[in-house]
């Protein structure tokens, strides 16, 4: 599932990721949002916040977030992982520097502080 922090702002999105990402929590959920506001502000810094009971994501999930980075490479500044486990930080560096235009960095939960700080320099 994922939902929209409270804290999010026109240029900066606060995504909490919990249980186990489908297919349809990218295209129902996460893309028509991220439209929106990329219709308003044009770029945006991205905090995706994997929470305790994060699983992962199903095997179209997976396929359609590998669709999303692509569509957007040009859209995020910014964008802190937090709270992801050894193996996908790697993934998700490895994935950043052949993908994105913008910058990447991972965080564990207790460093959300510092997630948020380095975003939204």
């Amino acid at each position: 599932m994922i939902e929209f922090e409270a804290t999010s702002t026109a240029e900066v999105l606060v995504i909490r990721a919990r249980g186990k990402l489908t297919r349809r929590d990218y295209r129902d959920v996460l893309a028509p949002h991220v439209r929106s506001l990329l219709d308003q502000s044009g770029t945006l810094k991205v905090m995706f916040v994997m929470d305790d009971t994060f699983e992962g994501w199903t095997l179209a999930a997976a396929w359609e977030n590998t669709l999303f980075d692509l569509k957007h490479r040009r859209d995020f500044e910014k964008v802190a992982m937090v709270g992801a486990p050894r193996w996908e930080e790697w993934c998700v560096n490895v994935a950043a520097a052949l993908l994105m235009k913008g910058q990447l960095a991972t965080y564990r939960h207790d460093q959300l502080p510092e997630a948020w700080k380095w975003l939204c320099v």
